[in-house]
């Protein structure tokens, strides 16, 4: 019989224990649940961050190797996922929405799903000089915006270039997004927008520097198509 409550009267006497003790310890000591919280999603931030970097590594050796076996790499599909899949696990790593919406827009001519995807980094990554000039320069060269959204886009890069002190990372960007506009101002050669001669007159500075060999200004070239005359009416 005594035997038979033994058991548990001792397991209420250490319930009891227990109670007492951890009440005393919480009164000396606190433990920041949140703060450990906070730790782990940094450390898992941190995580996710390298496991996005040794994948965009990886498809840059597979993009060389291809290059080297004289494989047509702007042809391949089969790495966009993993381009996907970097986004996902970090929505700051900016190379990976240029690159992505560059291969898809221009290489791929899926210009719809490129643009939708350099959307996606700006609104990741509002602050990125790289993602801003990028779309700015996809609108030119796909046709995909109109001559004044382009105009927008390239003033809106210049003003956070000029804010952030300049476009260390990217420097031929500046005088490349000088001539975008220019050209898009000498689609339409009234233009009386006030930036039209400023950057009509730097255009040309940045082609006698090209055509001298002082500088290659990246990825510029003569003005698509739908930039003439009859298709920019209403430009200003």
């Amino acid at each position: 019989m005594k035997t038979k409550f033994l058991l548990p009267l001792t397991a209420a006497l250490f319930l009891v224990l227990a109670v007492i003790s951890g009440t005393s310890v919480s009164r000396r000591a606190s433990v920041d649940t949140f703060q450990h919280i906070e730790v782990f999603g940094s450390g898992f931030q941190r995580l996710k961050h390298f496991i996005a970097s040794a994948l965009y590594l990886q498809l840059d050796d597979y993009h060389h190797i291809e290059m080297y076996q004289g494989i047509p790499w702007y042809t391949v599909t089969d790495y966009l996922p993993q381009m996907w899949l970097i986004a996902r696990l970090d929505p700051t790593f900016t190379n990976v929405y240029t690159d992505a919406s560059y291969h898809l827009a221009i290489n791929l001519g899926r210009v719809e799903e490129g643009m939708d995807f350099i959307r996606e980094g700006i609104r990741n990554n509002p602050d990125s000089l790289d993602v801003r000039f990028e779309y700015s320069y996809l609108l030119w060269k796909t046709g995909a915006g109109s001559g004044n959204e382009i105009i927008n886009e390239v003033l809106d890069y210049r003003t956070l270039m000029r804010r952030s002190g300049g476009d260390t990372d990217r420097s031929y960007n500046e005088p490349s997004s000088a001539t975008l506009l220019a050209e898009v101002f000498e689609a339409k050669t009234d233009s009386l927008n006030p930036y039209s001669l400023f950057y009509r007159r730097r255009s040309f500075f940045i082609r006698d520097a090209i055509r001298e060999g002082l500088y290659y200004p990246y990825r510029t070239s003569p003005p698509p198509d739908f930039l003439t005359a009859e298709n920019t009416e209403g430009l200003q």
